[in-house]
């Protein structure tokens, strides 16, 4: 792998007309000057695509598409990138100046790596940091994951013939954790080496998709993740009976955002019960006495 690597950081967008200029002008303030930024529009209602001209160049490039979800449109932009690595960033979080700059160091020291992750943080609206995600240990994050979903998709970067091999899940219904089911299936091949310096931001705003939560949709989400890691034969064989812990996960996090609709308190419950039949280490869980607190406080 050449020194100093072209990366590409596709970003697919829809109606962010009112966030998107701030994440592309945070990547355009990188300190690493080798990249490419592919907007992909995923079939916007809003002006999306007047307010991001202005700051289209040589390096910044958009591209409007048939509406198909966040999965096709990531698939999309690796199939027209010319990177020899790949980043996904959401639309509406922020790239610190370093965000490159520690990639392309990562991609230097340990040569011709497959996948790693770099550390995240949370912000309000207004930019105030609540929580730093930056408390990983061992050598490598492949042992973690199947304790729910640790990584950004801002701070993941997959070299681009590993995002050509191992694509996106491009089932609507999985939307949302399509990006759980893709490194589930990359940890269960490739090493998944990290840095804890912090690169990103998470903006936690109301409109982010994990607010808008449909009951019944979000049952058949996290239902077709497993049944889809199933059927994968790496997942199965390099997980083994940690599996189970995969399934506890999904039902714990069903559970928790049940517990938070009015007249899914019953199934929130079941859901709960589920999780800790698959796993009785949810119970060591911040989010196992979080829904506990949803049924009986919020009943």
């Amino acid at each position: 792998m050449a020194l100093n690597p072209l990366i590409s950081v596709v970003i697919p967008t829809y109606n962010r007309a009112d966030l998107i200029v701030k994440t592309i002008n945070s990547l355009q303030l990188q300190q690493y000057k080798n990249y490419e930024i592919i907007i992909v529009d995923d079939g916007s209602t809003d002006n999306t695509a007047e307010v991001v001209q202005p700051l289209l160049n040589d390096k910044t490039h958009y591209v409007l598409k048939e509406n198909a979800e966040r999965a096709a449109a990531r698939n999309y932009g690796v199939s027209i990138s010319k990177g020899e690595y790949i980043n996904f960033f959401d639309s509406d979080d922020i790239a610190l100046p370093n965000h490159l700059a520690t990639a392309a160091a990562m991609i230097e020291e340990k040569g011709d790596i497959e996948w790693f992750h770099m550390a995240y943080s949370w912000a309000d609206p207004q930019g105030n940091i609540f929580r730093e995600t930056n408390h990983f240990s061992g050598q490598t994050l492949n042992h973690i994951m199947c304790n729910g979903n640790p990584l950004s998709c801002n701070g993941v970067i997959i070299r681009k013939d590993i995002a050509q091999k191992h694509k996106f899940n491009e089932d609507r219904a999985l939307s949302a954790s399509e990006d759980y089911e893709l490194w589930c299936r990359l940890a269960a091949r490739y090493p998944l080496h990290y840095t804890n310096t912090i690169t990103s931001v998470v903006i936690d705003h109301e409109a982010r998709s994990v607010r808008r939560i449909n009951g019944d949709k979000l049952i058949r989400r996290l239902q077709l993740l497993v049944s889809y890691l199933q059927q994968d034969e790496e997942v199965r064989r390099y997980f083994g009976k940690d599996f189970d812990k995969i399934k506890m996960d999904a039902n714990s996090y069903i559970a928790l955002h049940l517990g938070e609709i009015p007249g899914y308190k019953l199934k929130s419950i079941f859901f709960l019960f589920k999780s800790f039949t698959n796993s009785m280490t949810v119970i060591k869980n911040k989010r196992f006495y979080a829904t506990l607190k949803n049924i009986l406080i919020k009943w």
